[in-house]
């Protein structure tokens, strides 16, 4: 004996996910043009701005700089920190060695570990805060080559390859 149709168990359910997708779809469409509505007003307020909204606030997509902008700094270029050293007057501060153009164009961030090296290679002795005042010999030639520093250069490199071996 026939008994009819089975009830469709997932079929109920099918309906309210379309009945949820179908709303999402809705709120989606509704979302989107009120996006496109509020560009379209970024962009007139742009234009009466004249364009420069989005790089004053900072937002809006960074492109690269435009050739010629800015200060062209040489990122590769090695500074002889040697001829900064022999540029400085006898008693110095940061200020003084930025003026070197080799020094100003890798910046105040890249003084200070040179401060260190020369202090720690005995080439300048700390003063006061700040300030600076050469050793006896601290001239261009008395420079990274000589006998003291290579030694010193070797007994700090060998621990380091005998914790390898």
């Amino acid at each position: 004996m026939p008994r009819g149709r089975k009830p469709d168990l997932f079929g109920s359910l099918r309906a309210q996910a379309s009945k949820v997708l179908g709303q999402l779809e809705k709120q989606i469409a509704a979302l989107e043009g009120e996006i496109s509505h509020l560009r379209a007003q970024t962009d007139q307020w742009r234009k009466v701005a004249g364009g420069k909204i989005a790089s004053a606030l900072g937002t809006g997509r960074r492109r690269g700089r435009p050739p010629g902008s800015g200060r062209a700094r040489a990122k590769g270029a090695r500074v002889k920190w040697d001829d900064v050293l022999a540029s400085v007057p006898k008693r110095f501060g940061v200020q003084d060695v930025l003026k070197h153009p080799g020094a100003a164009a890798k910046g105040r961030a890249q003084v200070y570990p040179a401060l260190n090296r020369w202090e720690a290679l005995k080439r300048i002795k700390r003063v006061e805060q700040g300030v600076y005042e050469k050793v006896g010999g601290a001239e261009a030639g008395d420079g990274p080559a000589t006998k003291r520093t290579v030694a010193k250069r070797a007994k700090v490199k060998k621990p380091a390859a005998a914790a390898k071996a």
